[in-house]
C-alpha cells in the first residue's frame, strides 16, 4: 500500500483533499499553466498583474507556493518565496496567516522534500505539533500525522536554525539562559520520544496496528539518525558529551530521576545505537571508572616482551595479572573494609556511595590541597575507598563471588540433605550450618526481588522475574518443610503420599533450585563465545511457548473426539460381574483409551513420538471372526482414521512447522546476532553502574542505610548546568551530516548523468 498522498488535512483528510483539489482545479488557466511550466518570472508577473485588478494577490501566492511544494520544485519555490518576502506576504513578515490544512510545510514533511523544507522554514513557514489523539481510530490519518511530526530533517532544522545560534558568534558559547530554550528542540531527545511513540502506535485496541510495518520503517530511520550522530563524533570526549547529556540533572551525585541520553538508548531498546562501537567504548570507560584499569597491572613491563602467538598472548597475561591483583584485593576490601568505611562516612558527608571522585575535585577546587593537609591520613583513606567504590568493574567481583557461594551452598543442601533430628553431632552441625546459611541468603534474595518490583521498569527483566519465582519456591518450600518436618525415623518420604506437606515442600524446593541454576545462562551472555548461542536458545524457546496454544487446541479437539468415539469400549462393571464379554473390544486390553487419564497421557506423548495403530484397533469377539486381526466396520475404521489424522497433524505437520519456525527465528537472529549480543551484554553490564550494586545481596542493607542518611542530610550540591557545549556540538554534527548527504546526492546525480550520456553515445554509435 503506497501512502504518498499529496495533501492530507489534520482535522479531516478526505474533506481537505477534495477542498484543495477543487481549489486548484478552479485556478485560472494562465496561473495553472505557468506553475506547471515552472516559469518564475511568468508566475510573478501573473500575481502582480492580478493584484491591480483584484485583492487575490495573497491568495494566488499561497496557491503557487502550495503547488510548487507538491511538485517538489525547490528552485522555483525559492524564487517565489523571495519575491513574496520583498512584498511582505510571507509568514516571516507576518502577513500570510495560512490555515494548517493549507500549510506547505506539512506536505514537505510528509513527503520528505528536504530542500523545500529549507526554503519554507527560512521564510517563516512552520509545522505545528499536532495532537495525535483521536476519538475514532483512523489508522491512516494517525500514521500520516506521526509521519509529519517525526520528520528528522524538520526536527533538526528547528534546532540548527534556532535564534540562539545566529545571535552568538560562537555557537558553543551560547549563554545558559538561551540554551534552556533549546531543551524542547533537542533533536536527540525528540527522536528518542518519537521512537517511544512509534512503539506505542504499533498497538491498538485490536492488538497489532494495521500500520505497524510503516511505524517500524520510521523507527529504523530515526535510529539511523542517532547512529549517524555517533558516527560523526571525532573523539571520545564528543561521544561523552553526547551520551551523558541530561537536562533534568541539577546536582553532581549519581542519584538521578531523569535519564541521560545513553540510558534512554539502553532502556528503550535502541539496539543499533547501543551496539555502536563508540557507545560500547563509552560504556567500557564507564565500567572502568575514573581510574584506569590498565595503569596498575603488576609486572606489566614484562608482558610487553611476550610475543602475541598461540594461546599465551600479552593481553591474556595482562588480564590474568590484573585478576590476580584486583580479585583478592577487592574481595578483602569488600568483606572487611567497605561496610566500616561507609558507616564511618555517615558521620561526615555520607556521600561516599553517591558522589564520584571527579565531582569531589570539582567541589573542592583550589581548596583540595588545604583539605588534604588538614584531614591528613583520614582524608586520603576515604578518598582511596571512594575511588575503588566508583569503579563499576570492581563491583562485579563481589557480586559473582556471592552468587557463586550461594549456588555452592544450594547445591550442597540439595545434594546431601540431612534431617537434624536424625543425624549425629558432626552431621548435625554440618547440616545446620549449610542449610541455615542457604535459607537466610534465600530470604535476603527474595526480599530484594520483591523490592525490585517497585524499582524502575528497566531493572525488571525476564531474569529478575525468574529469580523472584525461584526464590519464592525455595523459601515457601523450606518453610513448609520446617513446619511439617518428620521426626519419626521409621517413616521415609517414599512411604508418604505425594500430596503430603513434606513431599510438596520438597517439590517446591526442587523446582526453585532448578530455576535458580538456570540463571547461570545470564552470566554466559557476557562471553562472546557463548552469548550469541544463549540468545538463540532463548529465542527458539519463546517460539515453542507461543505455539503451546495451537497444540492445546489440537490436543483438546482430538481428545474430545477420541473420548466420544471409544467410550463404548471402556470396561463395564455390570458385564464384569456377570462374566459377560462384549462382542467388540480393543485389540490391546491395556490401551490408554480405556480411561480418561490413559487417553490424555496417550495423546500427549504422541506429540513427541509416534505409535502404531494397535492401541486404537477394535476386534470382534464373535466366534468365527478370529481370523480377523481387527474390525474394518465403519465406526471402527473411523477411529483408526482419526488416529492417523491426529498423528499426521500433531507429529508430522506441527513438529516440522515448529522446527521451521525455530529455524526462521534462529536465522533472523543470527544475521544480526552481533547487535543482539552487544545490546544484551550491555544491558546486564550497565546494571553495575548503579550505586545500588556496590553492596550486593545480602549486604544491601548497608546501601539503604547510607542512602537514607544521605537524603536526610541533604548533602546534594545543586549546580547550575551549562549545556551550551552539548547544543553546539549537536548542531555541528547535524550540519556535517547534511553536508555528507548533499555530497552523496550530488555524486549520485552526477553518476546518473554520466550513465545517461554513455547510453546516448551508445545509441548514436548504433545508429551510425
Amino acid at each position: 500500500m503506497e501512502l504518498r498522498e499529496k495533501l492530507i488535512d489534520i482535522s479531516d483528510s478526505r474533506t481537505s483533499q477534495k477542498a484543495i483539489k477543487s481549489r486548484l482545479e478552479n485556478l485560472p488557466k494562465d496561473l495553472k499553466r505557468r506553475i506547471l511550466e515552472r516559469n518564475d518570472d511568468a508566475i510573478i508577473d501573473y500575481i502582480e498583474s492580478q493584484s491591480s485588478q483584484s485583492s487575490d494577490t495573497n491568495e494566488n501566492f499561497k496557491v503557487a507556493v502550495l503547488e510548487l511544494t507538491i511538485q517538489n520544485d525547490p528552485e522555483t519555490l525559492q524564487t517565489i518565496l523571495k519575491w513574496g518576502a520583498t512584498v511582505g506576504i510571507t509568514p516571516e513578515i507576518g502577513e500570510d496567516n495560512f490555515h494548517e490544512r493549507h500549510n506547505p510545510m506539512l506536505i514537505a514533511c510528509q513527503q520528505n522534500f528536504k530542500r523545500c523544507m529549507d526554503h519554507l522554514y527560512q521564510h517563516g513557514y512552520r509545522m505545528k505539533i499536532i495532537d495525535n489523539e483521536c476519538k475514532e481510530e483512523d489508522q491512516v490519518k494517525k500514521f500520516l500525522v506521526f509521519k509529519a511530526n517525526s520528520n528528522i530533517h524538520y526536527l533538526s532544522l528547528e534546532f540548527t536554525e534556532h535564534v540562539t545560534f545566529h545571535n552568538e558568534k560562537d555557537p558553543s558559547t551560547a549563554s545558559t539562559g538561551k540554551s534552556l530554550d533549546l531543551q524542547e528542540l533537542d533533536p536527540i531527545r525528540r527522536v528518542h520520544k518519537m521512537m517511544e511513540d512509534a512503539d506505542e502506535n504499533m498497538e491498538d485496541f485490536q492488538g497489532s496496528s494495521e500500520m505497524k510495518c510503516y511505524y517500524v520503517d520510521i523507527k529504523k530511520e530515526l535510529e539511523i539518525f542517532l547512529v549517524s550522530i555517533l558516527n560523526k563524533c571525532e573523539n571520545m570526549c564528543e561521544v561523552k558529551t553526547i551520551l551523558e547529556h541530561n537536562p533534568g540533572d541539577d546536582d553532581d551525585d549519581e542519584l538521578d530521576d531523569s535519564y541521560n541520553n545513553w540510558q534512554m538508548a539502553l532502556h528503550k531498546g535502541h539496539k543499533k545505537l547501543v551496539s555502536h562501537p563508540n557507545f560500547q567504548q563509552y560504556l567500557w570507560r564507564k565500567m572502568t571508572g575514573e581510574e584506569s584499569v590498565h595503569s596498575n597491572i603488576p609486572l606489566s613491563s614484562l608482558t610487553d616482551k611476550i610475543p602475541s602467538k598461540g594461546l599465551i598472548t600479552k593481553f591474556r597475561v595482562r588480564r590474568a595479572l590484573w585478576n590476580l591483583k584486583n580479585v583478592p584485593l577487592t574481595l578483602l576490601s569488600f568483606f572487611f573494609c567497605y561496610t566500616g568505611v561507609v558507616l564511618g562516612d555517615l558521620f561526615r558527608e555520607a556521600d561516599i556511595l553517591f558522589v564520584t571522585p571527579s565531582a569531589i575535585r570539582k567541589r573542592k577546587g583550589d581548596k583540595e590541597t588545604q583539605l588534604d593537609n588538614a584531614d591528613g591520613c583520614l582524608y586520603r583513606t576515604f578518598y582511596f575507598f571512594r575511588s575503588r567504590l566508583h569503579i563499576p568493574l570492581l563491583r562485579m567481583i563481589p557480586y559473582f563471588a556471592i552468587q557463586g557461594t550461594y549456588i555452592l551452598f544450594l547445591f550442597l543442601s540439595i545434594w546431601h540433605p540431612m534431617d537434624p533430628m536424625k543425624a549425629n553431632l558432626t552431621d548435625y552441625l554440618y547440616s545446620t550450618i549449610i542449610m541455615t546459611i542457604t535459607f537466610v541468603m534465600t530470604i535476603n534474595f527474595l526480599l530484594d526481588d520483591i523490592i525490585n518490583l517497585f524499582r524502575p521498569q528497566h531493572l525488571q527483566s525476564r531474569w529478575s522475574k525468574l529469580a523472584l519465582i525461584s526464590h519464592l519456591f525455595l523459601v515457601v518450600g523450606a518453610a513448609i518443610g520446617i513446619i511439617y518436618s518428620i521426626h519419626d525415623e521409621s517413616i521415609k518420604l517414599a512411604d508418604l503420599s505425594g500430596n503430603s506437606a513434606v513431599n510438596v515442600s520438597m517439590t517446591l524446593v526442587s523446582y526453585g533450585a532448578g530455576m535458580h541454576f538456570l540463571l547461570i545462562l545470564r552470566w554466559l551472555v557476557l562471553l562472546e563465545t557463548t552469548g550469541p548461542i544463549v540468545l538463540c536458545v532463548l529465542r527458539v524457546i519463546g517460539d515453542a511457548l507461543r505455539m503451546v496454544s495451537i497444540y492445546l487446541v489440537l490436543f483438546l479437539a482430538h481428545a474430545i473426539a477420541f473420548w466420544s468415539l471409544y467410550k463404548p469400549f471402556r470396561p463395564d462393571p455390570t458385564y464384569e460381574r456377570q462374566n459377560i464379554t462384549a462382542k467388540y473390544s480393543l485389540v490391546e486390553s491395556t490401551s490408554g483409551l480405556t480411561s480418561q487419564r490413559g487417553l490424555l497421557s496417550t495423546l500427549f506423548w504422541r506429540i513427541i513420538a509416534s505409535a502404531g495403530p494397535e492401541m486404537v484397533n477394535i476386534k470382534s469377539n464373535i466366534a468365527g471372526d478370529d481370523e480377523e486381526a481387527f474390525s474394518m466396520e465403519f465406526s471402527h475404521l473411523m477411529g483408526l482414521v482419526l488416529w492417523g489424522i491426529y498423528q499426521i497433524i500433531i507429529y508430522v505437520l506441527m513438529l516440522n512447522l515448529l522446527i521451521a519456525v525455530m529455524n526462521t527465528s534462529y536465522s533472523e537472529l543470527w544475521q544480526n546476532v552481533n547487535v543482539e549480543w552487544k545490546y544484551t551484554k550491555s544491558y546486564f553490564v550497565a546494571s553495575f553502574l548503579d550505586p545500588l550494586e556496590i553492596f550486593p545481596v545480602p549486604f544491601r542493607w548497608t546501601y539503604y542505610i547510607a542512602k537514607a542518611v544521605y537524603k536526610c542530610k541533604d548533602s546534594s550540591h545543586a549546580t547550575k548546568q551549562d549545556h551550551s557545549e552539548y547544543y553546539g556540538l549537536v548542531r555541528r554534527l547535524i550540519l556535517e551530516i547534511r553536508e555528507t548527504e548533499i555530497e552523496s546526492s550530488s555524486y549520485m546525480k552526477n553518476n546518473d548523468l554520466r550513465v545517461d550520456i554513455l547510453n546516448e553515445i551508445k545509441k548514436m554509435k548504433t545508429l551510425d
